[in-house]
C-alpha cells in the first residue's frame, strides 16, 4: 500500500508527464489520475498501466506527438481521449473503459485492444478507431459521423444492444468488420440512429463461404429515410442500409435488416427486400412483418438494401407486320445496321407522352429492330383492363425474334417497385402498329412474367379485330402495321401522313410501316393491305377494318 501512496501522491502533484517512462504496477488497486490542466503525455514518454491495475482519469487524456500510453490492465476515461499521433496508434492490449457523465470524445488515429462505453450521453468518434478484442457495450451510443470504426479479425461485441446503447453510422462514417481467413458464421452489425427519435436497426450477415484476404472488412452505413429514387413508392420502408466490402471474393451471404415500425410507409406486407444499388435492382424474400426484418439470401456482391415493392421481370414476345420477312421469319433490322434507331426511348411525345429515362449507352445491341413501350395493367379481367389500371410503364428493345427485352439486348424485361397483386396484363405498343394487349392473364414461370403474342389470334385481346396472321410456315401472328397517326386504327388519316414524308431515305419516321429507313411505295402497300371498311356498316358512316382492342 505504501506504493500506492507514493504513486498516487506523485500523479497528483504532476498533470504533465514529459520525458520520461512511467509504470503503473499497482496489482488489483483504483486510484485516480487527475490535475489542473488534464493529464498530458509529451513527446518521448512513455506511461504503462501494468495488468491487473485499475487507472482513473477525471480530465482529459492527451497524447502529444511522441508520446504513447500503453494500457496492459484497464484505464476508466471519465473525459475525453486526444491523440495527436498522426498514425494509428495502438494504445495497449487491456481495456479502456469510456464512462464519463457527459458525451466523450476519441480524437485521433487509435487502436485499442478492449474498448467499454458506460456512459449513458454517449461518446463521439473524432477520428479514425480501431478495436481488436471486445467492445463491450454497456451504456450509451458510439456517434461516427464522418468517422470510421473497425473491428479486428479477433474482435467481438459484447452487451446488449438497443436504441439507446448502439452504434450510429449514420454519416459518412462506416462501422467496420474484419473476418479471418476461411470465415464462415454470422456477425451482427448493433447500429442504428439518432435521426428525431433514435431507432436501433441492426444487421447481420451469415457467410456461408468465401476467400477472405488479409485486412478485408465489410462496412455499413445507413438512413432513416427512404431511398432517394422516384420509382420507389406505395409501400417501403424509411430506411436503408449500405454495405460494401473490401478483400472479401467468391463469397456467398446472407443478410438480415431490422427495422421498427415506424419506418414502414403503406402497408408492410407488401414490401419486399430489394437491394436497390447498383443496378440492377434485386428483389428477395417478402418483409417478415411479425419481427420487422427484411431478409436477402444468397449474396454474390453488396450494395444499398431497403424495402420497396417487388420487382417484376416480364418476358414478352411480339412480332411486328410492318419489318417481318416472311422468307426468313424474323424482322428485318435495318433500322439498326443503318444507325437510324436512337439512343433515347421514343415515346416522350404525343400521344404516348412518356418520359420514362431509358437510355442505351454505346450501340444498340445486335439483332434489335425498335423501341417499343410496354405497360403493365392489372384487374380481373382483360376488358376491366382500362388505362386507370396501369401499374407501371417502361420503353423497352424488339429483338427480330420477336423478344422484348431490357437495355442490355438480353435481360428480360424489369420493372422496379411494381405490385402485381391480381391478373396481369401486358401492352405492346409501337409507333406504326396498332397496340395490343394480352388476351390472358400472364403468369410466373421461373419467376418471370412470361407472354408470347405470336402462337394464335387469340393471344391478344380483341382476336382479329385489331390482330393478324403474318406468317403461314411457321405460323405466326403479329402487330398490325400502318397506324401511322397513333390514333388506334388504320385509316385514311395514317395514309395523309404518308404522303406528307413520302420521298424521305435514312430516316426514323412513323410513316416508314416497313421499317426500311425510307417513306416510299413499299409503305403504302403495307397500309393498303390493311386499309378497308369493316362490316356492318354503323349508321353509314364506314369504320375502320383494323382497330386496336386495347381498353381505353
Amino acid at each position: 500500500m505504501a506504493n500506492n501512496r507514493m504513486i498516487r501522491k506523485w500523479i497528483n502533484r504532476f498533470g504533465q508527464v514529459t520525458g520520461c517512462l512511467v509504470f503503473v504496477l499497482v496489482l488489483s488497486a483504483t486510484f485516480s489520475v487527475g490535475a489542473v490542466g488534464g493529464n498530458i503525455i509529451t513527446s518521448g514518454c512513455i506511461v504503462k498501466v501494468s495488468s491487473g491495475t485499475v487507472v482513473s482519469s477525471a480530465d482529459n487524456l492527451l497524447l502529444n506527438t511522441g508520446g504513447e500510453i500503453r494500457v496492459q490492465g484497464t484505464l476508466v476515461l471519465k473525459s475525453n481521449l486526444v491523440n495527436q499521433n498522426t498514425s494509428p496508434d495502438s494504445l495497449g492490449t487491456g481495456t479502456i473503459e469510456f464512462s464519463g457523465s457527459s458525451n466523450q470524445s476519441i480524437q485521433g488515429q487509435n487502436i485499442i485492444q478492449n474498448m467499454t462505453v458506460n456512459n449513458s450521453a454517449g461518446v463521439s468518434i473524432s477520428g479514425n478507431t480501431r478495436v481488436s478484442g471486445t467492445l463491450t457495450l454497456t451504456s450509451g451510443r458510439v456517434t461516427l459521423g464522418s468517422n470510421t470504426l473497425s473491428l479486428g479479425p479477433s474482435s467481438s461485441i459484447s452487451g446488449t444492444p438497443s436504441a439507446s446503447n448502439m452504434i450510429v453510422p449514420a454519416g459518412t462514417g462506416q462501422l467496420q468488420k474484419e473476418f479471418p481467413g476461411g470465415f464462415t458464421g454470422s456477425f451482427i452489425f448493433p447500429v442504428g440512429d439518432t435521426t428525431g427519435v433514435a431507432e436501433y436497426s441492426p444487421d447481420s450477415l451469415n457467410f456461408v463461404s468465401g476467400t477472405f484476404a488479409v485486412g478485408n472488412h465489410v462496412g455499413v452505413t445507413l438512413v432513416n429515410a427512404k431511398y432517394p429514387i422516384d420509382s420507389i413508392n406505395g409501400s417501403y420502408l424509411k430506411r436503408y442500409w449500405t454495405l460494401s466490402q473490401s478483400g472479401i471474393s467468391s463469397f456467398n451471404c446472407n443478410a438480415t435488416f431490422q427495422y421498427v415500425s415506424a419506418d414502414v410507409n403503406g402497408t408492410e406486407s407488401a414490401i419486399y427486400c430489394a437491394k436497390v444499388n447498383p443496378s440492377p435492382w434485386i428483389t428477395y424474400s417478402p418483409a417478415n412483418s411479425g419481427s420487422h426484418k427484411l431478409t436477402a439470401t444468397g449474396l454474390t456482391s453488396f450494395g444499398t438494401f431497403t424495402g420497396a415493392l417487388a420487382a417484376a421481370d416480364v418476358s414478352l414476345k411480339a412480332y411486328l407486320e410492318g419489318p417481318y420477312n416472311t422468307g426468313t421469319a424474323y424482322m428485318n433490322t435495318t433500322l439498326n445496321t443503318a444507325h437510324l434507331i436512337p439512343a433515347s426511348q421514343p415515346y416522350n411525345t404525343s400521344p404516348w407522352n412518356y418520359a420514362g429515362p431509358e437510355h442505351v449507352t454505346g450501340a444498340i445491341p445486335d439483332s434489335v429492330v425498335d423501341w417499343v413501350l410496354i405497360e403493365l395493367r392489372q384487374a380481373d379481367i382483360p376488358a376491366h383492363a382500362t388505362s386507370s389500371t396501369i401499374i407501371k410503364k417502361r420503353a423497352a428493345l424488339l429483338k427480330k425474334d420477336g423478344t422484348i427485352v431490357d437495355l442490355d439486348g438480353t435481360s428480360p424485361l424489369r420493372f422496379y417497385n411494381a405490385a402485381i397483386i391480381t391478373n396481369l396484363f401486358p401492352v405492346v405498343r409501337h409507333r406504326n402498329h396498332l397496340a395490343i394487349m394480352a388476351g390472358n392473364a400472364v403468369t410466373q414461370n421461373g419467376g418471370v412474367y412470361t407472354y408470347n403474342f405470336s402462337t394464335s389470334i387469340a393471344q391478344a385481346y380483341g382476336g382479329a379485330n385489331g390482330y393478324k396472321q403474318i406468317g403461314i410456315s411457321p405460323e405466326r401472328y403479329g402487330m398490325v402495321s400502318a397506324d401511322v397517326d397513333q390514333d388506334g386504327n388504320v385509316f385514311l388519316s395514317d395514309y395523309n401522313n404518308w404522303a406528307v414524308d413520302f420521298g424521305n431515305t435514312l430516316v426514323y419516321y412513323k410513316s416508314d410501316i416497313d421499317m426500311d429507313g425510307s417513306v416510299f411505295l413499299s409503305d403504302y402497300n403495307k397500309w393498303a393491305v390493311n386499309f378497308g371498311t369493316s362490316f356492318p356498316v354503323d349508321g353509314y358512316i364506314p369504320k375502320p377494318k383494323y382497330s386496336t382492342a386495347v381498353p381505353n
